[in-house]
């Protein structure tokens, strides 16, 4: 009876329109003279010669399985866990990234757009020429390109550009909207250990359910629900001072963790606005602010010390903190605008409010190292301060301070909101603490890694953890393709190493370090040469320092510890433009197929997207780093007796990147039909983005044989002597 009348109610609406239409004239069919209705061909489908009819689709009750298998499974699309999927299917390694959220980024995504920091704190750990404390690699590479692409400061473009660095990679498959929900893990006797056969991921919406199988699995999921589910080791809390012998610790362990904080920004509209809170929001006189306070110039984005956790479990009670930090944010605002502190605050009205808490601590993992206070600060007053622990397997590198919160957060304004303790170097981070302890094939990114809490005070930071996740992709690829349980890593040394000389090849900084990629032909240059370079008492510039292995100045205050470092720029500094420089072999290169270039991109100053307008006065946004080379090309000449002519091998204009990788492959075999070698390669500067000066820290010349990733660690009786590089200026 009910569907009979439904039936009938739609036959009776159609009949009115076809009245009314009658009535002004209008044809049903044909629309309105605007063409807001289209023709009756239109509701037809129209199938080209060649296409087949979509099959059934079998929507019924409960979720459609597919099925996905891969080497490497991440877990989590934050900051770790983005770079870690990048970085494993750049490393040769097919890949699915599972994000539980519709955007990449975590909490730098639109869903929070909170700023990314990391070892430079801000710029604090930064200065010209001397320390470069920025984390480089897949993280720089779309800082600098939200920078340029993005000036109007949009984070939902920000997420964007996450999105397309995945769209344009062919060895990933990116799962959006599937929080994953079940891992399948089986006991290996003989490793005693858990596997882990395939994670489970569900998207409501889609109804839709992944199965992904995998050899090696990351979790960068934040609170950790992957390495939980293999039953991994962890700690919720802060262990006590006698539990790791930390100074910094608490006197007694407990289960307090940092808090999850809600952030706002505000709009001028030119007008008076007025504010009125809900009667439940939190209120707050000026005493509140004591310990958090509230510059006049900084109304427009705040705060990070609007922080809830005690006493709630920031994992099951994600929901009850969310409505604490709205009622303190609402609360916080109304003081802003009624107080009468700030009258400037006027013509202000909020404009986005966070609903998404903004985590900083959940579980923490167990891995085969655990890094504490020891490892980077073991007496913060000692003078002068001892060099960090020197990792044989170190992959990544902090620097933020060890930024320890109070755990009651907003709820707690007598007290300061956290205690700060400066590091006097960067730090080194071993592969083994991004290695779980007791699950074979499962490696750890980002906050949940292995440290103690005071050690995960300066490691949870973004741009670190991004870090993080492209040395746990990077070695997860390796394991994967060598068909090596990453628990073995302890009996695979050269595997290590082959690991660090990848990442670094790929941009990624590793302290004391450098590179020796027995591959690269640049490594072999009988000479370098340079048009002009700049070298004085204060300053060393030489063109040889293109192939030193190190890409960055950490020389100078806040940097590498002495016994880690190269002194000095390390990198070639022209006297002006245009400007060459040439490496030549003695003995001619047959099979050059790809030339690799690391250029400036200021990496002494902050770089970030901010909605802080305090912080984008600090940085260069909305165009290229001046530093950067913007034009240039890569010219080759062929071995004596062919000619003495410089060819054009590739024209680039318009660079803003710091790392850029030409396959020349076919531009060679062009140029030298006869393989008869090319005896000189050198880079042509045209321009850069600003400065006067060409800067150079590298360039590398690989045969196909360099096209793979991860170079085999020489055997002694295979090393060759590296012949003296020498220097000249033409």
């Amino acid at each position: 009876m009910m569907r009979a009348s439904y039936r009938q109610g739609c036959a009776l609406s159609a009949f009115i329109v076809v009245i009314v239409c009658g009535l002004l004239g209008l044809s049903a069919a044909a629309g309105f003279a605007d063409g807001s209705y289209s023709s009756p061909e239109a509701t037809h489908l129209v199938l080209h010669e060649g296409e087949e009819a979509r099959p059934d689709d079998d929507v019924g009750a409960g979720l459609q399985d597919r099925v996905l298998e891969c080497d490497v499974v991440v877990v989590g699309g934050g900051s770790a866990g983005t770079s870690a999927a990048l970085a494993a299917a750049r490393s040769g390694a097919k890949t699915v990234l599972i994000q539980s959220r519709g955007v990449l980024g975590g909490n730098a995504s639109s869903e929070s757009k909170l700023h990314m920091v990391g070892a430079d704190k801000e710029g604090g750990r930064g200065h010209l020429m001397k320390t470069e404390a920025r984390e480089g690699g897949i993280v720089e590479e779309y800082t600098v390109r939200n920078s340029v692409e993005n000036p109007q400061r949009s984070v939902e473009l920000h997420d964007l550009t996450l999105y397309k660095l995945f769209r344009e990679e062919p060895n990933v498959q990116l799962i959006l909207n599937a929080p994953m929900v079940s891992a399948v893990k089986e006991w290996e006797e003989g490793s005693g250990g858990w596997v882990v056969k395939q994670v489970t991921a569900e998207n409501q919406e889609a109804q839709v359910r992944y199965i992904v199988k995998g050899k090696v699995f990351i979790d960068a999921t934040g609170d950790g629900r992957l390495g939980a589910e293999a039953h991994v080791p962890y700690i919720i809390g802060r262990e006590s001072r006698s539990h790791f012998g930390e100074s910094l610790a608490e006197a007694r362990s407990d289960n307090e963790t940092e808090g999850s904080s809600f952030a706002f920004t505000s709009r001028d509209y030119g007008r008076p606005m007025t504010f009125t809170a809900p009667e439940w929001a939190m209120k707050f006189t000026s005493s509140d602010f004591k310990y958090r306070p509230i510059h006049s110039d900084i109304l427009d984005y705040g705060y990070w010390w609007i922080e809830v956790a005690w006493p709630y479990s920031t994992i099951r009670d994600n929901e009850a903190i969310r409505d604490r930090l709205l009622e303190a944010v609402l609360g916080i605002w109304d003081y802003i605008k009624n107080s009468g502190n700030f009258p400037e605050a006027e013509n202000l009205a909020l404009d986005w409010i966070e609903w998404w808490p903004c985590k900083r601590e959940g579980r923490r993992f167990r891995g085969l190292y655990i890094m504490t206070q020891n490892d980077i600060l073991p007496d913060p007053k000692q003078k002068p301060p001892p060099a960090p622990m020197l990792f044989d397997d170190r992959v990544s590198y902090g620097g933020w301070n060890l930024d320890l919160h109070n755990p009651k957060g907003i709820f707690d304004t007598s007290r300061p909101a956290f205690a700060s303790h400066r590091l006097p170097y960067l730090y080194s981070t071993p592969l083994r603490s991004l290695i779980a302890q007791n699950a074979t094939n499962l490696m750890l990114a980002g906050r949940l890694a292995s440290f103690s809490h005071v050690v995960f005070g300066s490691q949870r930071v973004m741009k670190t953890a991004a870090a993080m996740g492209q040395a746990s992709g990077t070695g997860a690829a390796y394991f994967a393709l060598h068909g090596i349980p990453p628990a073995d890593v302890g009996g695979h040394p050269d595997g290590v190493w082959s690991i660090q000389q990848q990442l670094l090849r790929d941009d990624q900084y590793i302290i004391g370090m450098y590179n020796q990629d027995p591959r690269d032909h640049a490594l072999r240059a009988a000479a370098v040469k340079a048009s002009s370079f700049v070298a004085n008492e204060t300053f060393d510039g030489r063109p040889q320092l293109v192939v030193s292995g190190q890409t960055r100045a950490v020389h100078g205050y806040g940097g590498a510890a002495p016994s880690q470092r190269k002194e000095g720029v390390q990198r070639w500094v022209s006297e002006a433009l245009p400007a060459w420089i040439a490496l030549e072999w003695t003995t001619p290169i047959t099979d050059i197929a790809q030339v690799e270039l690391v250029f400036d991109t200021g990496m002494h100053r902050t770089l970030m997207l901010s909605m802080m307008l305090r912080d984008q006065h600090k940085m260069v946004w909305g165009r290229p780093q001046p530093e950067t080379v913007r034009d240039y090309s890569i010219e080759a000449r062929l071995a004596a007796g062919a000619d003495d002519q410089w060819r054009q091998v590739i024209t680039v204009q318009g660079n803003f990147q710091r790392k850029r990788r030409h396959n020349v492959a076919r531009q060679m075999a062009q140029i030298d039909p006869q393989k008869v070698g090319v005896e000189s390669l050198r880079l042509v500067v045209s321009a850069t983005n600003g400065i006067p000066h060409a800067h150079v820290f590298e360039i590398r010349v690989y045969g196909k044989d360099g096209l793979t990733p991860f170079p085999a660690k020489p055997q002694p009786q295979q090393q060759r002597p590296r012949r003296e590089t020498k220097l000249w200026m033409r």
